[in-house]
């Protein structure tokens, strides 16, 4: 597996209808030194992620517009080599993270996620397998 070159930035991509959520993970990446861009909305975030080619897209599961799902798949369509972590906060997580998993997504989380446990995931995805984390 290829090491990632941290002399670049990574570019992660944040979309999450929670404004308030998506500020302050954006705001903590930015301060990890990561370049972030951040949609409210699925169809923003889709745009985003054709543009801006992220490494790592946070998605949340029910965007208004494209689900997190519906972009991840717009992703493995146009051969993006961007790792998704699907977010959700719903009660039945069980079968969304199976689905995630099953559709190339490397994490499937529940929320309410602490910011730094998030912080530590994404860090974790350029050398690690997916996997699930409640």
């Amino acid at each position: 597996m290829r090491k990632h070159d941290f002399s670049v930035k990574p570019r992660i991509l944040i979309a999450d209808e929670t404004r308030d959520l998506a500020d302050v993970y954006g705001y903590l990446f930015t301060a990890a030194g990561y370049r972030v861009s951040r949609a409210y909305d699925g169809l923003t975030a889709a745009a985003l992620a054709k543009v801006t080619k992220p490494d790592i897209a946070i998605l949340n599961q029910f965007l208004p517009g494209v689900t997190g799902l519906g972009i991840l798949e717009e992703l493995r369509a146009a051969g993006a080599a961007t790792k998704v972590i699907i977010t959700s906060a719903m009660d039945d997580f069980a079968p969304l993270a199976e689905r995630a998993l099953a559709q190339g997504a490397r994490f499937c989380v529940r929320q309410p996620c602490p910011a730094e446990r998030l912080l530590r995931m994404v860090s974790s995805l350029l050398e690690r397998p997916r996997g699930v984390h409640r």
